[in-house]
């Protein structure tokens, strides 16, 4: 029950590699044309009880600045899982400019925080840039 092919977003549970593969689809056109690729690394046991179409258009958005923001580079996207948070990374090989990035994801962090996520950056000169999403797997209560 892993991949359903009916809908890409629906009230079944998904899991969140079966998400970011799919969002991750829909930015490769880009990520070709800035000659990028990206690498799927979280494990298919993380089913997903939060606001399935939130938590979408959070993950969509970070992958589109990172992917915008590139060139040349790897970027590997993990997670892990801590009691009820999940913790996502998206990791960049090619140390981009992180000042339109930070603004961007000004933009991105008040989505995150109406499902009670949060959004970091952080970059060590001259490695990679990692950019942070950590949520409360758990149905949102309006």
């Amino acid at each position: 029950m892993k991949h359903q092919p009916n809908s890409a977003l629906s009230t079944t549970p998904k899991t969140l590699d079966y998400l970011v593969s799919l969002l991750a689809t829909s930015v490769l056109p880009t990520a070709v044309r800035r000659k990028s690729f990206i690498v799927n690394e979280i494990p298919g046991e993380f089913y997903i009880t939060a606001d399935e179409n939130m938590l979408a258009s959070v993950l969509s958005s970070l992958l589109h600045t990172v992917v915008t923001h590139t060139e040349n580079s790897c970027i590997r996207i993990a997670a892990e899982e801590c009691g009820n948070i999940i913790l996502v990374h998206m990791k960049d090989s090619s140390n981009f400019n992180n000042y339109p990035v930070a603004n961007d994801l000004q933009q991105i962090q008040a989505l995150a925080k109406k499902m009670g996520g949060c959004v970091s950056i952080t970059s060590r000169r001259e490695e990679n840039t990692v950019i942070a999403f950590s949520f409360p797997n758990m149905p949102y209560a309006a």
